[in-house]
């Protein structure tokens, strides 16, 4: 675990908090427990400018904040936070009675790519992907800040993101190993993705219909053939900003 010297602190400090959320700034002096001066504490968080401003001048390592009642899985607004400040977050969830484990995301750590718990936002399929062409490409691909349930919602976050991050679309006879196919499962948009490999297999993080974390579902190498039927789009790398 990251800062892990700061975590029963972090622990007990929200569980105080709730049912507001409540935010730390970890920097080179320390972790340092901020006013949440958003005017709905109690489902969002905003950290003053001064205190920001504080966080910079002492070196800002990472941000954590509480989700009181709700999973400890980044919203969309969180995932944009973290684009935004360039450095980890930690996003814990908590009661009155106790509080999560942080989870931590925007680490540097990458790999392994199989084996990885479903956790949205954190290691999903779009996850992984962007892991894997990190890992095995050398290429940084751009986050899609995303919340649970965004293809209920009307949103076609895939095809606009992939599309934005520099792929394009390619003939189903042209896909080779490190393409990119999409597809559509017990949806209305394209909500599942994976990369292309060897023999006839494919890399994708297994995601859950029960909730936003099931750590029963891993990230695999599997058959290609079982997903076929689904696939909407292939897609290949062709450039962007890295």
């Amino acid at each position: 675990m990251m800062f892990e010297k700061y975590a029963k602190k972090i622990k007990e400090q929200a569980v105080r908090d709730y049912p507001k959320e409540a935010v730390w700034l970890i920097t080179k002096k320390g972790c340092r427990k901020v006013r949440n001066v958003h005017p709905d504490p109690e489902n969002h968080f905003e950290v003053s400018k001064a205190d920001l401003a504080k966080a910079a001048l002492a070196g800002l390592l990472a941000v954590v904040h509480s989700h009181p009642d709700r999973p400890e899985v980044p919203s969309a607004n969180d995932m944009q936070g973290q684009v935004n400040t360039d450095v980890p977050w930690g996003v814990l969830s908590c009661t009155a009675e106790g509080a999560s484990d942080i989870r931590w995301w925007g680490t540097p750590e990458r790999a392994p790519l199989t084996g990885r718990p479903f956790v949205h936002g954190i290691s999903d399929c779009y996850s992984l992907i962007r892991d894997y062409y990190f890992v095995e490409k050398g290429i940084t691909l751009p986050e899609f800040p995303r919340s649970w349930g965004w293809w209920d919602e009307g949103e076609d976050l895939f095809i606009e993101g992939f599309e934005k991050a520099g792929f394009a679309r390619i003939a189903p006879g042209e896909v080779k190993p490190g393409d990119v196919w999409l597809a559509r499962i017990r949806s209305g948009v394209v909500n599942h993705g994976g990369v292309v490999l060897d023999h006839g297999l494919a890399l994708h993080q297994i995601g859950s219909p029960r909730g936003p974390i099931d750590e029963s579902r891993l990230s695999a190498r599997e058959p290609m053939a079982r997903y076929l039927p689904h696939v909407e789009l292939w897609l290949r790398y062709v450039g962007g900003d890295k």
